[in-house]
């Protein structure tokens, strides 16, 4: 364990045994581990679970494990995940889940859903703003966790 007051220069590379990087962001105490996250529009500051399709609130997934962690703790914050490879639990009952689909909010409250793309002008397009990443794992079908590359888009 390394305490350092004051700054911090590195002129090589940080090794981390995760491969997530979160923050702590206020939210309701006992999130689980892979729960899916949107911006609470009733709260400044604030993260709930994601309760509808295609949420453009996204704002990442609870994360137990960063291998790098931002901010300050506290007893009603969770650690958010916003970029990086985690763990995240999704639901494949609107549609199996194959490595390499992208992943948005569902129905389901916490999870996540393949995303299903839209014609738009003969283009098949995903839309814009809900995208929280994309699958690195399969799943068939239900509920589970899978490993997802975090890419808010």
């Amino acid at each position: 364990m390394l305490h350092v007051t004051g700054d911090v220069r590195v002129d090589g590379n940080i090794s981390a045994k995760y491969q997530d990087v979160a923050e702590w962001v206020p939210a309701r105490p006992g999130l689980g581990n892979g729960t899916v996250l949107v911006v609470d529009p009733n709260k400044d500051n604030h993260v709930l679970p994601s309760a509808k399709p295609y949420d453009t609130g996204v704002a990442g997934v609870v994360s137990t494990q960063p291998g790098i962690l931002l901010g300050e703790p506290g007893s009603e914050k969770v650690k958010v995940t916003h970029n990086g490879r985690v763990r995240v639990k999704v639901d494949a009952r609107h549609g199996s889940i194959k490595i390499g689909d992208l992943l948005v909010t569902s129905a389901t409250p916490g999870y996540a859903m393949r995303s299903v793309p839209v014609n738009v002008g003969g283009a098949a397009i995903h839309r814009p703003g809900t995208i929280l990443g994309k699958a690195l794992e399969p799943l068939e079908s239900g509920l589970g966790e899978i490993l997802v590359l975090l890419t808010l888009q």
